[in-house]
């Protein structure tokens, strides 16, 4: 018989996938760069993430001051 604290785990693990899934169908923007869950990534966030700071003007394609999920994957690309 499983332990209740084995159950309680296992039942975290699935409940997080369920949400990381819910999320990505919502098309949200996750990157740990975001650190206040905006679904976006300010200069300060993307400086203090330590990416290029000379790149986050190429990034920001719509130059609002903030990278959304299809600015940053095109800019992603862009860098292999």
């Amino acid at each position: 018989m499983a332990r209740p604290t084995t159950l309680i785990a296992l039942g975290l693990v699935s409940a997080l996938a369920v949400v990381a899934a819910a999320q990505a169908a919502e098309g949200r923007f996750v990157h740990p760069a975001d650190t206040n869950k905006d679904d976006r990534i300010s200069r300060q966030e993307w400086t203090a993430y330590k990416l290029p700071a000379a790149e986050f003007d190429k990034a920001d394609t719509d130059a609002d001051g903030l990278i959304t999920g299809p600015e940053f994957v095109a800019w992603r690309q862009t860098q292999d």
